[in-house]
C-alpha cells in the first residue's frame, strides 16, 4: 500500500495538468487582490489588509476548489482510462480497493494543496501591499490555523466525491462536466427540494456543501464543532466505500 501511495505521488508531481491548474489558481490568486487595490486606491477607499482580506474573501476559496476538484479529477484520474494505464494498473494483481484508496490518496493531496494557493497567495501579496494588519475584534488568533485546517478537511471531502465520479464515469469529459455541474448546482437542488420535502432540508444542513460555508466564521461553538469536523471525515469514508465498490465492479477496458 505504501508503494502504491508513493507512486500515485510521484505521478501527481509529474502531472501537467496538476502543474498547470497551480499556476492558473495562482495567476488568478495574484490577479484578484489587484482588482480591489487598484479600485479602492483611484476612490480614495481604505486598503484592505492581510488580515482583512483574508476574512472578507475566503469563501470564494470555495469556487476554485469545485473548479479544481473537478478538473484534477478528470486529468489526473479518469485521464488514465482513456490512456489504458488504468487498465494496466488494474491488472497488476494488486486489489482494486488499494488501487483506489492510493489514487484518492494522491488525488485528495493534489487537491488540497490547489485549496491553500488562493489564501496564501492573495493574503502574502495584499500583506506585501498594505501590511498583514490584525485580525478585527470578534477574531481570535486561532482563526488562521482553523480556517486553513478546515479547508484542507473540506477539499478532501470533495475530493473524494470527485474521485467516485471518476469511477463511474472514467471518461475525462464526462467527469469535469458531470463534477462542475453537481458542485455548482447541488446547493440550490437540495434548497429547493427542501421546501417540499423537509428531509432534504436537514440533508442539506448537515452536508459538507452547506457547513463549507461556516469555514470563514469569527467563532464556532463547541455545539458546532463535531458536526463540523464530523460531517467532511463521514462524506470521505462514504465516498471511498462506493468508489471501491464500484471501482471493483467495473469493466475497465
Amino acid at each position: 500500500m505504501y508503494n502504491l501511495i508513493r507512486s500515485e505521488l510521484f505521478k501527481l508531481r509529474k502531472d501537467r495538468s496538476f502543474r498547470v491548474l497551480l499556476l492558473i489558481t495562482a495567476i488568478l490568486s495574484l490577479a484578484y487582490p489587484l482588482l480591489y487595490y487598484f479600485d479602492h486606491k483611484s476612490s480614495g477607499e481604505p486598503q484592505f489588509t492581510g488580515a482583512e482580506f483574508l476574512i472578507q474573501f475566503i469563501a470564494s476559496n470555495a469556487y476554485l476548489i469545485k473548479f479544481g476538484v473537478a478538473a484534477l479529477a478528470g486529468f489526473f484520474i479518469a485521464n488514465e482510462y482513456a490512456t489504458g494505464v488504468m487498465k494496466t494498473i488494474a491488472s497488476s494483481g494488486n486489489d482494486r480497493g488499494r488501487l483506489f484508496t492510493a489514487k484518492l490518496i494522491g488525488f485528495s493531496v493534489g487537491a488540497m494543496a490547489i485549496s491553500l494557493v488562493f489564501p496564501i497567495v492573495s493574503t502574502t501579496e495584499v500583506s506585501l501591499l498594505s501590511g498583514f494588519g490584525h485580525l478585527p475584534e470578534g477574531f481570535d488568533a486561532s482563526f488562521i490555523p482553523r480556517a486553513l485546517g478546515l479547508t484542507l478537511l473540506y477539499t478532501a471531502g470533495y475530493a473524494a466525491i470527485g474521485a467516485l465520479f471518476t469511477a463511474v464515469f472514467t471518461e475525462s469529459g464526462k467527469t469535469i462536466g458531470f463534477s462542475m455541474i453537481f458542485f455548482l448546482m447541488i446547493d440550490t437542488i437540495l434548497g429547493g427540494l427542501g421546501e417540499y420535502i423537509p428531509f432534504f432540508t436537514t440533508v442539506y444542513d448537515y452536508s459538507i456543501f452547506k457547513l463549507m460555508n461556516d469555514i470563514g466564521k469569527p467563532s464556532i461553538a463547541s455545539g458546532d464543532l463535531p458536526a463540523l469536523l464530523l460531517v467532511p471525515v463521514l462524506t470521505i469514508v462514504v465516498s471511498a466505500l462506493l468508489g471501491i465498490l464500484v471501482f471493483r465492479r467495473k469493466e475497465i477496458k
